[in-house]
């Protein structure tokens, strides 16, 4: 009886260390490949936003094409600059570049006076005699040059325009230049007020 015993209490710890050890496998099994599956899902997450970022760049890059080739879109201005380095921002309803087909409107406002054209400040309105655009597909940019000769003079306006929004120079007879920075919207999407032109 006592050798019986003795038998089968070997045979269980036998057996419980069987199932201890099949046990150590499965848990070790578990927890790495819970740490693969984290790391795929991060992995997966990164590509997710990588690709989300790629897809908005790619449609920025085609709407903006679409616009410079319709000639149909105004530049909202939120930073005006002078060719001092003084940067100062401003109302985007008031500040902007505006074209439509074969004409242009470069406008600078205030908010606190009257000016010009009614909005405290200027409003040059004229023909566009020259258009020159490059575009550059890899970095998914177009540089935009146009003259716009209006009533008070012909100006210069060199226009970069890429996914960060676009920045205008415009340079007229007089010494120095403005800069324009802010974001590029459709025409018919744009909520600028025109002052009155000279």
């Amino acid at each position: 009886m006592r050798i019986v015993f003795k038998g089968l209490i070997k045979e269980r710890e036998k057996t419980m260390k069987h199932v201890i050890k099949h046990l150590l496998i499965a848990i070790v099994i578990v927890l790495s490949t819970s740490g693969v599956v984290g790391q795929t899902t991060e992995h997966a997450s990164k590509l997710n936003r990588k690709e989300k970022r790629a897809v908005e760049r790619e449609r920025l890059y085609q709407s903006n094409k679409q616009m410079l080739e319709n000639r149909s879109f105004v530049v909202e201005t939120d930073y005006l600059q002078n060719h001092y380095g003084v940067r100062i921002p401003v109302n985007s309803s008031i500040n902007f570049i505006m074209v439509d087909a074969g004409e242009a409107v470069i406008q600078i406002g205030s908010n606190t006076g009257m000016g010009y054209n009614g909005v405290g400040g200027i409003t040059a309105k004229g023909k566009i005699t020259n258009w020159e655009l490059k575009e550059n597909e890899k970095k998914k940019t177009f540089d935009l040059s146009m003259h716009i000769l209006t009533s008070i003079g012909m100006y210069d306006v060199n226009m970069t325009i890429g996914n960060f929004g676009a920045t205008a120079r415009i340079s007229g007879i007089r010494r120095g230049n403005l800069m324009f920075d802010g974001d590029m919207v459709a025409l018919e999407e744009s909520a600028v007020y025109e002052g009155q032109s000279l």
